[in-house]
Parts: structure tokens; C-alpha cells; sequence
């Protein structure tokens, strides 16, 4: 498939699914990552949790652009990529490329993410709750019916960074708003271009989930848009 198949914003694919779960051998995996990370933070873990924002901890990243914190444990982490590309493979689309993975934070007392799609129009993920998916901390996301027209589409795609959902209900006859609820250790597949936000931890328990991030297209001189900052907070690398 050409790599200009894969700009173009289609509602058909949008939206979160559940695939599967987590095999029981590599469940220890993820906890011990996640457990790795957290003690090599140490006290910038608990400086970002009283901060009360959303935030994502990339523990690698295709491009080395970005900040990331590899793992103490450099087995470990050779054992993690290696389950993230197996993974990648078994739950995503055909043709996805891993482009990379880490853990997402959701704090208690947190603040709601604007509407986005992560990044680019063909951007996909793999999400696994490692603490409880429930009604008062998980993502939301939007799925738009078949006939949305295409200026609509293309105005959600070229400020893919805060979708203006005002006016795309203004495009369209309906939309649906959706929340996923996911045990720990399930297996969601958000389709590439899925809209969605974080919403506001208003529980009592710090939501914690690890994703995968993923792509299609390989040669990105041909994508006509940019989006310029990330809706997530990113952590500071701090191997720095």
C-alpha cells in the first residue's frame, strides 16, 4: 500500500477494540518493567504524581528524538522489546509499525486532555491496563459514522493536537462518545486516527497502563500535516 493511503482519516478504523489479554508468562514482564521504572525515578515518580497531570514515560522511542528513560535492568529491557514486537505483531493491523512503548500515568485529582489523535493520521495503539480501566479514569474516544464528510475529516486532521469537537457535531448528524472499562492485563487495540482524551481521575486509585505506539507509514516526506506539540506531558529523561 501506497504510504498516502494511510493520511487520510477513515471513521471505519477509528475507535477502541478489546483483542485479547496478556499471556500469563509475560504478565511478571510488564510488572517488573513498570516496578524498574518506578524505583529508578524515585522521587521525581512522586514530584510527577502530586503534580495531578496526565503524563507517559517512554521507555523507547524509534526516532531517539523524544525522552526516554531506559530500564535499569538491561535484560529486562531486551526481554521487553522483544514482547512489545511479538505483541505489536499478534494485536495490531497488518503492516503496523512499532514506533515505541512505555507507561501512561493517570494521578488521582488529574485534569481532563483535550480532544486529540496522537501525534499523525495514522497513528494507532496498543493499550494494557495494568491497574483497573474504570468509568472515573479511563480514555474516552469518539467514532464518527461512515458519511462524515471530508472537510470535516480534514479538519480534524490538519490540527490533529485539539480537535475542535464543537464543530465537528456541527458537521455531522451524530457522533458517539464511548469509555473503555478494562480489567488489568486486557488487550485494546485503539484503530489509527482514534480521537480521544484522558479524562479526570476522579477515583481513588492512580491509573496505570502500559502502550504500545504504532504507524503505517514509512516515508513521512509525503504527509501534508504537522503536529507540533504532544497532548500528553511528557517526563524529563531522567538519565540526564
Amino acid at each position: 500500500m501506497d504510504d498516502r493511503d494511510y493520511v487520510k482519516l477513515k471513521p471505519e478504523l477509528m475507535g477502541f477494540r478489546y483483542v485479547g489479554t496478556v499471556p500469563q508468562e509475560a504478565r511478571p514482564l510488564l510488572t517488573r518493567a513498570y516496578e524498574d521504572l518506578k524505583r529508578t525515578m524515585g522521587a521525581k515518580w512522586d514530584e510527577q504524581i502530586a503534580a495531578r497531570e496526565i503524563c507517559w514515560m517512554n521507555v523507547w522511542q524509534e526516532d531517539e528524538e523524544g525522552d526516554m528513560m531506559e530500564l535499569s535492568d538491561k535484560t529486562l529491557a531486551k526481554e521487553l522489546h522483544a514482547w512489545c514486537e511479538t505483541a505489536a505483531g499478534r494485536f495490531a493491523e497488518q503492516g503496523a509499525i512499532m514506533d515505541g512503548y512505555g507507561f501512561v500515568v493517570n494521578p488521582v485529582g488529574s485534569k481532563p486532555q483535550v480532544w486529540h489523535v496522537d501525534y499523525t493520521t495514522d497513528a494507532a495503539a496498543i493499550w494494557i491496563p495494568l491497574t483497573q480501566f474504570t468509568d472515573r479514569n479511563a480514555t474516552q474516544f469518539i467514532t464518527l459514522p461512515e458519511s462524515t464528510p471530508d472537510e470535516a475529516l480534514e479538519k480534524v486532521a490538519s490540527n490533529v493536537d485539539d480537535v475542535d469537537v464543537e464543530a465537528l457535531a456541527r458537521s455531522v448528524d451524530h457522533f458517539q462518545v464511548h469509555q473503555i472499562v478494562a480489567k488489568p492485563m486486557s488487550v485494546l487495540y485503539m484503530g489509527r486516527g482514534t480521537i480521544h482524551r484522558g479524562i479526570s481521575n476522579s477515583g481513588d486509585d492512580n491509573r496505570i497502563s502500559f502502550y504500545i505506539s504504532l504507524h503505517f507509514i514509512r516515508d513521512y516526506s509525503v504527509y501534508p500535516y504537522y503536529a507540533d506539540e504532544r497532548s500528553e506531558q511528557a517526563v524529563v529523561n531522567f538519565n540526564d
